[in-house]
């Protein structure tokens, strides 16, 4: 037989020290006076102590104020009645390196078998990363619903039809529940606090997400639960899932933003209805001009007419139907006259409606000419018939365009030899259409160009500086641009564009 080298049986002591050794955690056996007896390399490692630094040292060397002057009276207890306080338990606690730095860490501690003097084991695991990731993970939090309160936007987590809902702690706000009442199903949500007149839109736009698997993005208003009415944004993903979508949204009250919306957009209503005002001002010489006229021929068939009934004669009743018919024309005409100002400075609010643009413009012909004619200049409409329909608001339109006529107008009045003439052009675009307004009054110079469409600028001396500004901001509202270029010749041609509406 060929002789094998056969290692030398450990002993017990030295299965144990290979035990200790090999552990990550620190291990520390101590007798019943709290002194070490052991002390593994991972403990050296955790502490900063060699291990013939601390063997017959107490325990208390490796522990921070409160452990430290508790530790004693926990092992006297112990030793005096047998009720363990840590033993078989487990705690976290605070332990101290020898430079004096402390951390935290899981300690467990057993008693040793029969040992008499009783011996107890400790086991100390450093926990410093798992607390640090706490704290982060708990700042986060915090920085979350701080900022969820601060936006006022809550979020929610679900599995569509059935699944179990997570709610954050803003939700409840947004709609005034308790937190205790627990989070709802999308259903109740819709069913108990979503307005009577968006319900059908809110299920419909969450039905069709939930089971096409499509992101949403929608508005609706809710009843608080105090009966306060909010308006609220939701947006968010959903994604196939074994029982059905999973969805992850939020709800946002946009109710404060909503409020700001409405009196921006009643302020701009009412400025714009100043700047109405301000452009009939300017145009009053030509209206009156343009009511006078009718209002006299009105007074003289009527005198034509009184003559013929008193002439000893006897009215000639061919003549005197005549008169009467130029009584009733010149009387409608002055009628138009008035009932087209009245609509046109009447306080309204914006409404979008289908328009044929080169209708809209015809329409203000009469508005429009009569100022021309006063300040003699000629006005014509150069309208392509293939202009398509725009949407929009159709007096908003016409304040942009009677301002533009009326800059022009000014603009010729004030360069000596221009030509009195203006025009008022539309032509089809690729997607919409350009309404312009040419005049031969010599160009703006550059000074006054860089500030010309800046609130409260004006060059006229009784002008308020508000008509351009503001028509920008009108056709701008209607996804429009408006801007102006040279005039071939000389002069300026203001323009505007429209989308096309959709379908036509």
């Amino acid at each position: 037989m060929t002789n094998q080298l056969v290692p030398p049986r450990l002993t017990a002591t030295q299965d144990l020290e290979a035990l200790l050794d090999a552990a990550v955690d620190a291990i520390i056996v101590i007798d019943h006076s709290s002194h070490i007896l052991t002390f593994n390399h991972a403990a050296e490692r955790l502490f900063g102590y060699a291990q013939e630094q601390v063997l017959g040292q107490d325990i208390s060397m490796l522990m921070p104020a409160p452990y430290k002057a508790a530790h004693a009276g926990y092992v006297d207890a112990y030793l005096n009645t047998g009720h363990a306080r840590i033993i078989g338990i487990g705690r976290e606690i605070s332990a101290r390196r020898r430079d004096g730095s402390v951390f935290p860490a899981a300690l467990s501690v057993g008693k040793i078998g029969d040992a008499n003097p009783p011996r107890f084991v400790g086991f100390i695991h450093d926990i410093s990363a798992r607390k640090a990731a706490e704290e982060s993970l708990r700042q986060s939090e915090s920085l979350l619903r701080n900022a969820q309160s601060i936006a006022q936007l809550g979020n929610y987590e679900y599995v569509y039809p059935d699944g179990v809902i997570s709610w954050s702690d803003e939700m409840y706000h947004l709609l005034g529940l308790p937190k205790a009442s627990g989070p709802l199903h999308i259903k109740e949500l819709g069913q108990r606090f979503v307005h009577a007149d968006d319900t059908a839109h809110f299920d419909r736009i969450c039905t069709h997400a939930y089971t096409t698997f499509d992101r949403f993005d929608f508005e609706f208003r809710i009843h608080r639960y105090d009966g306060a009415v909010r308006y609220i944004h939701s947006q968010g993903t959903v994604h196939p899932h074994p029982a059905g979508a999973h969805v992850t949204g939020t709800l946002h009250d946009i109710t404060d933003r909503k409020l700001a919306e409405d009196e921006l957009r009643i302020g701009q209503e009412r400025l714009t209805h100043v700047a109405r005002l301000s452009t009939m001002g300017e145009m009053a010489a030509g209206l009156a001009h343009e009511i006078n006229q009718p209002l006299t021929a009105i007074a003289t068939y009527a005198q034509a007419a009184v003559r013929l009934m008193d002439s000893p004669d006897g009215a000639d009743p061919v003549d005197l139907r005549d008169a009467l018919l130029q009584i009733v024309a010149q009387s409608l005409r002055a009628g138009e006259v008035i009932r087209r100002l009245r609509g046109f400075v009447k306080t309204r609010a914006a409404n979008s409606e289908r328009l044929e643009i080169n209708r809209l413009i015809e329409d203000i012909r009469i508005l429009a000419g009569s100022d021309a004619r006063v300040n003699d200049i000629r006005l014509i409409l150069d309208l392509d018939p293939r202009a398509p329909g725009v949407a929009g608001d159709p007096i908003q339109l016409q304040q942009v365009l009677l301002n533009l006529i009326r800059n022009a107008i000014d603009a010729t009045c004030e360069c000596p030899g221009a030509l009195r003439e203006l025009t008022v052009t539309t032509r089809p675009l690729g997607d919409g259409v350009e309404v312009a307004v040419i005049d031969h009054a010599g160009g703006i110079p550059e000074s006054v160009a860089q500030h010309l469409f800046n609130p409260f600028f004006t060059t006229k001396e009784t002008g308020t500086g508000l008509g351009l500004a503001i028509s920008r901001s009108i056709i701008t509202a209607h996804r429009g641009k408006l801007g102006y270029r040279p005039t071939p010749g000389g002069g300026t041609s203001f323009f505007f564009t429209l989308p096309q509406l959709v379908g036509v």
